[in-house]
């Protein structure tokens, strides 16, 4: 099929819902920030699987027009993900110089007045010129990605399980969970607690 981009997390999800795409990639945890709590939520809110997932490296640029200098930055658009996970380099541009948040880094890219915070992708889709390379704070940035679907399909090779459960509110709940884990042999590699709206 098409491959579709869209601006939003919530847009990724209703595109998959209605039928539009088959798949939506999603981040869901950051080695620097950790979880995506909007997708989560997104998750907690809608009926769908998560059929893949992968884990990539994950640079940042600082990127403006063609001509501009970095002593003329006066303000960098990007996804309040790719702009706290910068903040070291940010600091060192000065008060001067206003950090915007918007929806993500690409679209950062495509409505980019003077500067914004991208990916090296978006450098050449916009014809846009690099300032700065690998900006983030952490050399070992890394993002895990997954594909959700309407449809649960487990392909060969699967190796991995999420579930998300909201168990009764009483004591020994979550260890009566956790001892069937223990019970099966299955390694838990990320445990997570979540407020209820």
């Amino acid at each position: 099929g098409n491959l579709v981009y869209v601006k939003t997390f919530q847009a990724v999800v209703s595109a998959v819902e209605s039928g539009l795409c088959k798949f939506g990639v999603l981040p869901i945890e950051n080695s620097s920030n950790g979880s995506v709590r909007a997708v989560y939520e997104l998750l907690q809110d809608h009926n769908l699987s998560i059929v893949r997932s992968t884990r990539l490296k994950v640079d940042h640029n600082l990127v403006a027009k063609k001509g501009t200098k970095l002593e003329d930055i006066k303000e960098i658009f990007s996804h309040p993900q790719a702009i706290s996970q910068c903040t070291a380099f940010l600091e060192k541009l000065g008060k001067d110089v206003k950090v915007t948040p918007c929806e993500n880094t690409a679209a950062a890219a495509a409505a980019v007045a003077q500067s914004a915070i991208s990916s090296h992708r978006c450098i050449e889709l916009y014809g846009l010129e690099r300032l700065a390379a690998d900006i983030q704070d952490r050399s070992n940035n890394y993002t895990r990605f997954i594909c959700i679907s309407k449809k649960l399909e487990i392909y060969p090779g699967a190796d991995k399980t999420s579930l998300m459960v909201v168990p009764p509110h009483r004591p020994g709940s979550l260890y009566q969970i956790l001892a069937r884990f223990y019970a099966l042999g299955l390694n838990l590699i990320k445990l997570e607690s979540r407020p209820l709206p």
